[in-house]
C-alpha cells in the first residue's frame, strides 16, 4: 500500500517538473498573436490602411525625430512562425516599410543590419528615391517591437551550412 502510494507521488513529482521545464523554454514575445497576413509590398497599394501587422526584417536606418518618435527605415523580409526574419537574400525580400516607434530609439543599439520585427498598424504609405527610383513606402505606427539578439551563426541546425563546427574532423555532428 506504502509502496503505491510512493509511486503515486513520484508521478506527479515527475509530471510537475517535467511540466515546469518546458514552460520555462517558452517564452511569449510582445510580437505574438494574429496578424493581417500581408506583406510590405501587398501594403503599398493602400488597401491595407488600419489594418493590425507583423513585418520584420533588417534595419536600413534608425532616425529619432524630435517629436518624441523614432523613424525606421527597414528592408522587409519574410517571417518565421515566431516573427523572427529570415536571413537577408533575394528570396526573402518582401518590400522595404518605414515604421514610426513612440519614444527615443538609439541609432547605436538599433543598428543598420539588426534584425527587426514590429506590430502596429499600417497608417499610410510615402513615397522616397531609393536611388533613382521613386519607392512606396508603406508606413506603420508601431504599437511593439522587438530588437533581435545577433547570432553569430544563423543557420547551424538543421543543414549545418554556416556552422564553424561543419568542417572539423571527420564527425562533424560530434562537435
Amino acid at each position: 500500500m506504502l509502496n503505491r502510494i510512493l509511486k503515486k507521488i513520484k508521478a506527479a513529482v515527475i509530471v510537475i517538473v517535467g511540466v515546469g521545464i518546458l514552460q520555462s523554454c517558452s517564452t511569449v514575445l510582445p510580437i505574438s498573436g494574429n496578424f493581417t497576413p500581408i506583406t510590405p509590398i501587398q501594403a503599398q497599394n493602400g488597401e491595407f490602411f488600419g489594418k493590425e501587422v507583423r513585418f520584420g526584417g533588417t534595419i536600413i536606418s534608425t532616425i529619432p525625430e524630435q517629436n518624441n518618435q523614432t523613424c525606421f527605415v527597414v528592408l522587409g523580409l519574410k517571417l518565421h512562425d515566431n516573427g523572427k526574419p529570415y536571413r537577408k537574400e533575394p528570396q526573402n525580400f518582401v518590400g522595404r516599410f518605414i515604421a514610426y516607434a513612440k519614444g527615443y530609439y538609439d541609432p547605436e543599439i538599433y543598428k543598420k543590419g539588426s534584425k527587426v520585427t514590429f506590430v502596429g498598424k499600417i497608417m499610410g504609405i510615402k513615397k522616397e528615391k531609393v536611388g533613382d527610383f521613386v519607392y512606396t513606402y508603406p508606413l506603420i505606427d508601431v504599437k511593439n517591437l522587438y530588437l533581435w539578439p545577433k547570432q553569430e551563426h544563423e543557420n547551424c541546425f538543421p543543414c549545418n551550412c554556416n556552422c564553424p563546427t561543419y568542417s572539423l574532423g571527420p564527425w562533424p555532428y560530434l562537435y
